[in-house]
């Protein structure tokens, strides 16, 4: 009988081998039994069933466990990821039930903290790193609705509209997951160390890669199999027409995820890839409400029936209920003001939208103000919270 502890030692030994943590993995592990068969294999078979390059990765590994210690099952046993990394097989209850569903599953994952509880909605949020003021409201307003319907959020932690999403879920006392392309205990980028440090207290920090491995440009686009699999539908905020997020789309489309892009102005290039989308079939994202709203018909529909195959996803928008299509109908966008408005301060507000704006822009509009009125009317936005600086005397609206 297989002692279980050991054989996922081995197994977090063969998820170490980069490319074996898939696909391979999981047929090496069939033919052979067990993990532990496939380290105690000799070269002849395993050179039949491997690249030269994964042999010669495997083989290494190997050689480097056997003259560390000539026992090589003590090393397995002895051997433990860093304190506050856990390491996951794809055989243990808790192993996210979305995963083991796709093409090319991973065999394990390490993670900080959680793992995304399989019985609650998942949505994935990207998009570009470079973001407009307008995504970054977008990002932050949907981020915010996820968590406040407890909805998990899924991203890569990565500058821009996926870290934006992912905090303001956070701050909203949601749960959200960061998919590293490096090993778990990295945080990369730096520059998200809060975001970072928090999913490692509420939420969790996932990875495919062994602890210590540094992001490395090749890392990412496995990475994005993996946010787009733990999720039930995929958010695209912004997007250039040749952007990285489109590779996310095309491996969700396969693995039977929705997408949705977010709209924007033709004459934007970080909308090209968005509208790109929308022209080809996916679904358009208007508002929260009307998202989440659809997102319970997903839901109910993935637990009655069977995902269309990816042609005909990639070519009809969603079938969404009479409810649905009315809520799209009379969708007008948001035309609320907050409670508590002076006169003046409701008349600069509403005209404020995502697109910056100037002082002397606002003029343009309301003739019966002149710039001190408007500074002025600008100045106690901004210290209410409802207006944004995004640049030199530019403002936006705070969604």
């Amino acid at each position: 009988m297989v002692d279980f502890a050991e054989e996922k030692r081995f197994m977090e030994l063969l998820c170490s081998v980069k490319g074996l943590n898939g696909s391979v993995g999981h047929s090496l592990i069939e033919y052979f039994g067990s993990a532990k068969n496939i380290f105690d294999a000799d070269d002849k078979t395993l050179s039949g069933m491997l690249s030269p390059g994964l042999f010669k990765s495997f083989s290494a590994l190997r050689r480097a466990l056997l003259s560390a210690d000539k026992d090589i099952e003590k090393k397995a046993a002895s051997d433990h990821s860093p304190d506050g990394i856990n390491f996951i097989t794809f055989k243990e209850p808790g192993f996210p039930e979305k995963l083991s569903e796709i093409p090319d599953a991973p065999v394990g994952l390490w993670y900080i903290g959680s793992l995304p509880a399989s019985d609650i909605p998942s949505v994935a949020v990207i998009g570009a790193r470079e973001c407009s003021s307008y995504g970054e409201c977008v990002a932050k307003g949907l981020g915010a609705a996820l968590g406040r319907a407890k909805v998990q959020v899924i991203s890569g932690m990565a500058r821009g509209i996926d870290g934006i999403s992912q905090q303001a879920a956070w701050d909203e006392g949601g749960l959200s997951y960061g998919v590293l392309g490096s090993g778990a205990d990295v945080c990369y980028p730096p520059s998200n160390r809060r975001l970072y440090d928090s999913l490692r207290l509420s939420g969790g920090i996932i990875s495919i890669y062994p602890p210590g491995e540094m992001a490395l440009p090749q890392n990412f686009p496995p990475r994005n199999r993996i946010v787009s699999g733990l999720a039930d539908a995929v958010v695209v905020v912004e997007a250039r027409q040749k952007s990285g997020t489109l590779i996310t789309v095309d491996m969700a489309l396969e693995q039977g995820r929705e997408v949705y892009a977010v709209p924007g102005r033709i004459t934007d290039r970080l909308s090209d890839g968005c509208n790109g989308l929308i022209g080809q079939g996916a679904n358009v994202f208007l508002s929260p409400d009307i998202f989440l709203a659809e997102l319970a018909e997903i839901i109910s529909a993935k637990k009655n029936g069977v995902p269309p195959a990816r042609e005909e996803r990639i070519k009809r928008k969603i079938s969404c209920s009479a409810r649905i299509k009315k809520l799209h109908r009379e969708y007008s966008g948001s035309r609320k003001l907050p409670p508590g408005l002076s006169d003046d301060e409701a008349k600069v507000l509403s005209v404020l939208g995502l697109t910056p704006m100037s002082a002397q822009d606002i003029m343009d509009r309301l003739k019966e103000y002149d710039y001190p009125a408007v500074s002025m009317i600008l100045m106690q936005l901004l210290i209410e919270g409802h207006a944004v600086q995004v640049g030199q005397g530019s403002f936006v609206r705070n969604y």
